[in-house]
């Protein structure tokens, strides 16, 4: 059972926004699954069942009471704000997933002015808001500048609410580029991310691929460190050239999870729409009313999901045969030539064959999008954007935790300054042409939201020809396409790349291509040990020689 709550993990102003009745909530009918194991849990397919709204008021409890009860007290189980149904659903056997599994994400561009004074929100922006996405002003009232447009919802109407945003984005959408099941990168390339206005707010749709979960037990033991001394490496080696930067942890796209455990949480909450704990289910964009205090997978369970994460294979070269290796040497070779080995370190312990650094990289405009990356403790002291607070006629869920949105990115509370651009005739992005001198930081002044809108974690490259489709929003194919579309400190090696005899570059892609997922591993074991069986009783099924031949064979010196 999880630990019960103590009244200091409460967020105590957020109770004035607490309705009365939800005081007198009652527990919630929904019936926990028992879960054996991790796996278990991985694979388990959840329901959403609603939880009960009160019908009639009692006499309050107090909040000692409410908050002892709650750890007792079963949640709604899926959702209802979800984008898939299972974890195995987005990672198959733990690997990665295609392009209809992308996360959508929704962006307010920050130079929109939210407010007619510092601290309240002006109620026409706030009901354009509402209408915009609903989601993106939380039910007391904050301004959430990073949300998910969840691909699913428990509600059956929630997908005009969903396609509604689209009415705001001038131009065509490529086909394919918003239905999940009717996803490709090809379209997502075509348009990487798709800008819209609805009156004086500006804000952006971008998409994240699901990464494959191999190795992250070893990631997790990484020492920070470690990558502080990559990163002196790198800037030394190239001049400043290439600088990468720690990011508030080791996890996601951009850094943004500090551990594994946090990471899942995260994926919990999210993906799945569970209630866990230190991390709210999202708030129902169909019904701002709706509100679920049980708990949906407990704390023993959800260790038992991490180490399951965290026990899974880790990706290592494929065994070829000799004809095949001297190509793949000479291709691991100019790979490090090139200087793609500057940020895809091969060891970074006791990750062996991690080839990442792990580190943020500025990767060039063609790969920014919105959602920037979080400014991590270098720059944790640099000027941040004040966000309005807008009323809520009805609202609902108290404001206990952390929102869910920082696993995708920033939180909203961290978000750095803006760099001052005017407002384009048609909305776009990235908004416009950035001066050379916004990409020199030489303090904490000087950080902008739009810089870190191109920084990426190094994707760790073990197991990446299992991996497709590639980069943050799997909009590559191959992993020539996604080397093509490398820029900023990537630039030099991406050009390198292309300036190569095409011999050459399928040697690197032969390199690339020797780092097997552990699943292809799995199934050639299974396989093999398969073959064996059927050989044995193969071979018991045979009729056997008579005793005097084996003598014979023993012993004859022939």
């Amino acid at each position: 059972m999880p630990s019960k709550w103590s009244i200091s993990k409460v967020f105590l102003p957020s109770l004035l926004f607490l309705p009365f009745w939800l005081w007198l909530l009652p527990p919630v009918h929904a019936e926990h699954p028992p879960f054996a194991n991790g796996e278990q849990i991985f694979r388990h397919q959840w329901q959403h069942e609603s939880a009960q709204q009160p019908t009639s008021f009692e006499p309050p409890v107090s909040i000692l009471r409410l908050f002892s009860n709650r750890s007792e007290q079963t949640g709604d189980g899926l959702g209802p704000m979800h984008n898939a149904t299972s974890c195995e659903a987005c990672h198959a056997q733990g690997g990665s997933s295609g392009a209809e599994r992308n996360v959508t994400l929704l962006t307010l561009d920050p130079r929109v002015e939210f407010s007619d004074s510092t601290f309240r929100g002006s109620p026409e922006m706030r009901d354009a808001l509402l209408e915009l996405y609903p989601a993106v002003i939380s039910p007391i009232g904050n301004l959430e500048m990073n949300v998910v447009v969840h691909e699913k919802s428990s509600r059956p109407f929630y997908e005009s609410t969903r396609k509604n945003i689209l009415k705001w984005v001038p131009g065509s959408v490529p086909e394919g580029w918003f239905i999940s099941d009717q996803r490709t990168p090809a379209s997502v390339a075509e348009r990487p991310v798709l800008a819209g206005r609805k009156g004086a707010i500006d804000f952006y749709l971008s998409q994240r691929n699901s990464p494959p979960l191999f190795g992250l037990g070893l990631i997790d033991l990484i020492e920070v460190t470690q990558l502080h001394k990559i990163a002196r490496s790198q800037s030394r080696r190239t001049n400043g050239q290439v600088s990468g930067r720690t990011g508030v942890g080791k996890f996601g796209w951009r850094g943004q999870s500090v551990s594994l455990d946090q990471f899942v949480r995260g994926a919990c909450a999210g993906e799945l729409g569970l209630q866990v704990e230190g991390m709210p289910q999202p708030p129902d964009v169909a019904d701002e009313t709706y509100v679920s205090f049980g708990v949906d997978i407990l704390e023993a369970e959800v260790g038992m999901l991490v180490n399951y994460i965290r026990d899974l294979p880790t990706p290592m070269k494929e065994t070829v045969l000799p004809a095949e290796r001297a190509v793949i040497r000479q291709g691991q070779e100019l790979f490090a030539k090139i200087g793609c080995s500057i940020c895809h370190v091969e060891n970074v312990l006791p990750a062996r064959g991690i080839y990442s650094d792990l580190l943020l990289h500025d990767m060039g405009s063609l790969l920014a999008a919105p959602a920037p990356a979080p400014l991590g403790a270098a720059f944790a002291s640099a000027p941040r954007l004040r966000l309005p607070r807008f009323s809520r006629e009805n609202p609902s869920t108290p404001n206990f935790f952390r929102s869910v949105s920082g696993y995708y990115g920033a939180s909203s509370s961290s978000l750095p300054l803006p760099y001052r651009i005017t407002r384009p005739v048609e909305p776009r992005f990235p908004r416009g042409k950035l001066p050379e001198s916004a990409f020199v930081v030489n303090s904490v002044d000087d950080v902008r939201w739009d810089v870190l809108q191109r920084e990426w974690r190094t994707p760790p490259l073990w197991g990446v020809a299992d991996s497709a489709p590639y980069l943050h929003d799997g909009r590559s194919d191959t992993l020539d396409s996604a080397i093509r579309w490398h820029g900023g400190e990537a630039s030099q090696a991406a050009t390198a790349y292309r300036s190569l005899r095409s011999e050459s570059r399928e040697h690197i892609l032969a390199f690339l291509g020797s780092l097997r997922s552990p699943i292809r591993s799995m199934k050639q074991a299974r396989v093999q040990a398969n073959k064996e069986e059927v050989d044995r009783a193969s071979e018991e099924s045979q009729p056997q020689p008579p005793n005097e031949n084996i003598a014979l064979d023993v012993f004859n010196p022939f």
